[in-house]
């Protein structure tokens, strides 16, 4: 339990005068998720340094030490759920149980590249539905003009990935791996 609450620690201690750096947006935090450096938080380029606040959060290079990690060195947070090694709260207290939605969205606006699977499964055990329909996506099909640009701007998939989700440009195959020859449409 104490790994998952630095994930939500993490994503919510955000102070505006952090982000000043000359660093891009996109870069920052990165540092054990994507490399595995052992930047402390205060030194992360997140969290504000000057706030007592960060020398009370577990170092996220201890709470994610051994998590699994995609070949591309990047922590599969899939995995971690799967093996067990965080289990998410369904509420802030706790409180309320989660209902998994267990089907795929196959997106086909993706040019020359392999169609786009959007697994609801990992996304739904550990977030409601309400934390992207309707504000991120609309829940109807068509009404959502994803593209890449879109989401390396933090829209769409962007408002997490390459935030606090593996990020969009660093492993086409893990969202782009559905053959176009492979007959799976919606």
């Amino acid at each position: 339990m104490l790994r998952l609450s630095l994930v939500f620690v993490l994503t919510t201690v955000l102070v505006s005068g952090a982000m000043a750096t000359e660093v891009p947006v996109w870069i920052k935090g990165q540092h054990f998720q994507l490399r595995g450096e052992e930047v402390r938080v205060a030194d992360d380029g997140i969290h504000d340094p000057t706030n007592d606040a960060v020398n009370v959060l577990q170092q996220p290079y201890e709470a994610m030490k051994g998590f699994p990690r995609d070949g591309q060195n990047i922590i599969n947070w899939v995995e971690v759920l799967d093996e067990g090694l965080i289990n998410p709260r369904k509420s802030l207290l706790g409180d309320e149980e989660m209902f998994p939605a267990d089907f795929d969205i196959i997106f086909k606006n993706t040019g020359s590249m392999p169609y786009v699977r959007f697994p609801h499964r990992p996304h739904t055990e550990w977030l409601t539905c309400l934390n992207c329909h309707p504000s991120i996506f609309l829940p109807q099909k068509g009404g959502n003009p994803v593209t890449m640009s879109a989401i390396i701007q933090g829209e769409y998939c962007g408002v997490c990935h390459g935030k606090v989700a593996f990020p969009p440009t660093m492993n086409c195959g893990r969202c782009h791996s559905v053959s176009r020859e492979s007959g799976f449409l919606r």
